[in-house]
């Protein structure tokens, strides 16, 4: 990770957690812990003393309360094949993640925003091989999803989204019940109609299994060829990029589930896994506005979501920090220049990068600040919960940011309300 970065963040930790410290010392984060066990000064303390405000705060979005608002930011994994079905083992994973056994149990206890769809986390180092379950096959899958979806009716009276990713080659989490698809590159060059109409059929066959989100298409511009998106990629011309990435987008929405372009700014032009550590775009600004930027701005009027990577631009935010936790590359340049009003998630918060920038807690107050709306597989749900309940609490910007970003949630969903169209052609 480069040396701004380090400085930067901590830096900017100290001005977020400064309401949210306790007496404890901070502890290291060192990946997923039992449910309440504190491993940051500011997911430890949640103050008792009321909101810091003068008059009444504004009312949470969709009614929901502060714990649900909290949660509605977090789209968590779960482990079981059903609702209300786990192995022994996928019980104790759920225990020592989220303090209750199964799957509806996570959803009733922490309101998450939504659930994504896996098979393993090699990235916990205590359960790298541990199916949760999830993806057997198409029976299985429906049942899951319609539980979850009854177990989050019953608690906020609002849906989940969904997710799993369902790029196509070598990124297809669904094997079982979904059509196997070639990789991107293998689909440029497809006339933008048929495009789209391979995608809708993707979408109906993802909606017919209870999915409503998918992490696709790559929105990537590949210009190296040791990198590590490669094929995920329509290829290295940006504006035929940005026609397949859009008539992707299109064709996945047009069969009611939301698509979501990855990964902003751009991991294209870099070899560095951000799975592991930090990846550096080494590009002008000018390089990066030509080439990167080109498919993310031609699909941001439309596309129901964007993904942030683990990934510094130094061009553009020179502090070096990742997107994730950047407000220059998520706020100004996402937010501000694109003018994209749409749903931001980070990627996993169980990657490298992520999991140096902090405690689960910490980091949760860094993604918040950067202007994410939803945080992808926090490691410590607990605690990440923790850090936005007590600055929502104790800082009225901080609860207006909370706020915000759950509304941008609830309206994500109202999408999915809309009658499935038929792209021409299809």
């Amino acid at each position: 990770m480069l040396k701004p970065a380090a400085a930067g963040v901590g830096a900017l930790l100290v001005a977020l957690t400064s309401a949210c410290q306790s007496d404890t010392a901070t502890h290291t984060n060192t990946g997923a812990r039992p449910a309440g066990t504190p491993t940051s000064t500011s997911a430890a303390h949640i103050p008792h003393a009321t909101a810091a405000t003068t008059g009444t705060p504004a009312p949470n979005p969709g009614g929901l309360s502060d714990a649900q608002t909290v949660g509605t930011l977090f789209m968590v994994y779960v482990y079981g094949s059903g609702a209300h079905n786990a192995t022994p083992a996928q019980r104790a994973a759920n225990i020592a993640l989220y303090g209750v056994a199964t799957p509806a149990e996570v959803v009733s206890r922490w309101h998450p925003g939504g659930v994504i769809l896996i098979d393993h986390n090699d990235l916990d180092e205590q359960r790298p091989a541990l199916s949760t379950g999830n993806l057997d096959g198409p029976t299985q899958i429906t049942a899951l999803t319609a539980g979850l979806q009854h177990a989050a009716l019953a608690d906020t009276g609002v849906p989940l989204l969904i997710a799993t990713d369902q790029e196509g080659g070598r990124v297809q989490r669904i094997t079982n019940g979904v059509t196997p698809r070639p990789a991107q590159r293998d689909l440029a060059g497809t006339s933008p109609a048929a495009l789209a109409c391979s995608y809708f059929g993707l979408g109906r066959q993802l909606r017919a299994l209870g999915v409503n989100q998918d992490f696709a298409p790559d929105a990537d511009v590949v210009t190296t060829s040791t990198g590590v998106i490669g094929d995920r990629s329509f290829g290295p011309d940006p504006l035929l990029d940005a026609t397949d990435v859009q008539a992707a987008v299109t064709g996945l929405q047009d069969a009611g589930v939301l698509a979501t372009l990855k990964h902003w700014p751009g991991h294209g032009s870099t070899s560095t896994d951000s799975h592991a550590q930090l990846a550096v775009i080494y590009e002008s600004a000018l390089t990066w506005r030509t080439q990167d930027r080109v498919p993310f701005a031609q699909s941001a009027p439309i596309a129901a979501a964007i993904m942030v990577g683990h990934l510094a631009l130094p061009a553009l935010d020179p502090s070096g920090q990742a997107a994730t936790f950047s407000p220059t590359l998520v706020r100004d340049l996402l937010r501000g220049q694109l003018g994209y009003s749409g749903l931001i998630i980070t990627d996993s918060l169980w990657m490298e990068p992520a999991r140096a920038a902090g405690s689960p807690g910490q980091v949760a107050l860094l993604a918040l600040h950067a202007g994410d709306d939803i945080q992808l597989e926090p490691p410590s749900l607990p605690d990440s919960v923790k850090a936005l309940e007590a600055a929502m609490l104790t800082d009225p910007a901080q609860r207006a940011r909370i706020q915000a970003a759950a509304g941008r949630v609830l309206k994500a969903k109202e999408k999915l309300n809309r009658p499935t169209i038929s792209p021409p052609g299809c």
